[in-house]
C-alpha cells in the first residue's frame, strides 16, 4: 500500500458503508489494496476494483490512483469535505462501494452485474457524503451537493462506449433515487427511515432497483 494512501479514511468508509447498511463487518480494505507501483501487470488503469472467480472462490483487490491518495492525505475530508477534495473522496468511497457490495452478493451466492456495481456505488457516494457534511455542519447538507455528483461529473479520456453508457446509466438511476431520499427523508429529518430505505434498497437485485427507481 502506498505510504500516501490514508488507511484510516478508507476503514472509516468502510465501516461507516457498514453500519449504515447493518453488514456484518468484513476483513479491512486496506488488506487488500494493490500499490499502484505494482498494479501495472493488472487490466486497466487508474483507481479500481479487482475481482476474479475461481472454482466458486471469489478473490478481489483494490488500487487507488496515487493522485487520489496524495489528494486525500493533503486535505483530509474527515475534517473538511469540500470542493477541492470532493472528486478524489468520491473515487475513494467508490472502491470501498465495489469491495464490500461484491462480497455481500458473493455470500448471498448472487450475481451481480457491473451495472448494478456501479449504480450501488454512486448512492454510496451520495450517502457517505451526507454522513460526512452532516457532522461538519451541525447536520446541515448543502443542496447543491446532488448537482456535484450527479451533473458536474465527467468521463475520464479514452473509455469505452460501452463503460461510457454504463456509467451514465448508473449516474442518472443513482441521481433520481437519490434526490427521492433527499426530498422525502433527509430535508425532513427522517434519518431513521432514511436508514431503513437505504437497507432495503441494498439488499434488492439490479431489476428489483430498476423497478424501486421507475416506481419513484
Amino acid at each position: 500500500m502506498s505510504a500516501d494512501v490514508p488507511a484510516g479514511l478508507l476503514l472509516h468508509v468502510q465501516r461507516h458503508i457498514e453500519s449504515l447498511y447493518a453488514l456484518n463487518p468484513e476483513a479491512p480494505v486496506t488488506d487488500f489494496l494493490i500499490a499502484e507501483e505494482d498494479a501495472a501487470v493488472y487490466p486497466g488503469g487508474g483507481s479500481r476494483t479487482l475481482v476474479k472467480q475461481d472454482d466458486g472462490a471469489l478473490a478481489v483487490a483494490v488500487i487507488l490512483d496515487d493522485g487520489v491518495c496524495l489528494d486525500l492525505a493533503r486535505a483530509d475530508p474527515r475534517v473538511e469535505l469540500n470542493g477541492s477534495n470532493l472528486g478524489s473522496f468520491c473515487v475513494l468511497t467508490e472502491e470501498v462501494s465495489h469491495f464490500l457490495y461484491l462480497l455481500f452478493c458473493a455470500r448471498q451466492d448472487r450475481r451481480v452485474s457491473q451495472l448494478e456495481l456501479e449504480l450501488q456505488a454512486e448512492v454510496d457516494k451520495y450517502l457517505t457524503a451526507v454522513l460526512f457534511l452532516g457532522l461538519q455542519n451541525e447536520g446541515a447538507v448543502s443542496s447543491h451537493l446532488l448537482r456535484l455528483l450527479f451533473d458536474g461529473w465527467r468521463l475520464a479520456d479514452g473509455i469505452s462506449p460501452e463503460r461510457a453508457e454504463r456509467y451514465r446509466a448508473a449516474s442518472g438511476l443513482a441521481g433520481r433515487y437519490c434526490a427521492h431520499l433527499e426530498s422525502r427523508f433527509l430535508r425532513r429529518a427522517r434519518l431513521a427511515d432514511l436508514a431503513r430505505e437505504a437497507r432495503r434498497f441494498y439488499r434488492l437485485d439490479q431489476r428489483a432497483k430498476l423497478e424501486a427507481i421507475a416506481g419513484i
